[in-house]
């Protein structure tokens, strides 16, 4: 499983320590199934029938939190209300990393099995 680590520009700061060295990795089916779960919530309709939504925002957020192997000294996944103590610069950054991570690993699977096949058209 890929991992990278990226400089903060602002980081977290927990307590008075800043930490500014992210460290994340790919993520898992798992850490996708937690996190498409914390995205949902239920609602009620205007004739109070209960319907089940999902924010694709909030799931993309989620998925990010398990991401981080850890910032600094502390140790991830990072809860949203951590999460919400990046600057919106550290974010962009963390999200940069992770979409590279994901675009990584995608050309690594379009590659799998493709090694000159039979048919010459491979």
């Amino acid at each position: 499983m890929a991992q990278t680590t990226i400089d903060l520009k602002d980081g977290l700061i927990i307590g008075d320590k800043k930490h500014t060295l992210a460290e994340i990795k790919e993520y898992t089916a798992g850490d996708l199934l937690d996190a498409c779960d914390a995205a949902e919530k239920i609602v009620y309709t205007v004739d109070a029938a209960p319907i089940l939504v999902s924010s694709p925002t909030r799931m993309d957020m989620e998925l990010l939190c398990r991401q981080i192997v850890r910032i600094g000294e502390h140790p991830g996944p990072l809860s949203m209300n951590e999460m919400r103590k990046l600057s919106g610069t550290d974010l962009a950054l963390l999200q940069g990393a992770a979409a590279a991570l994901d675009a990584g690993a995608s050309k690594a699977i379009a590659k799998r099995g493709r090694h000159g096949g039979s048919q010459g058209s491979d």
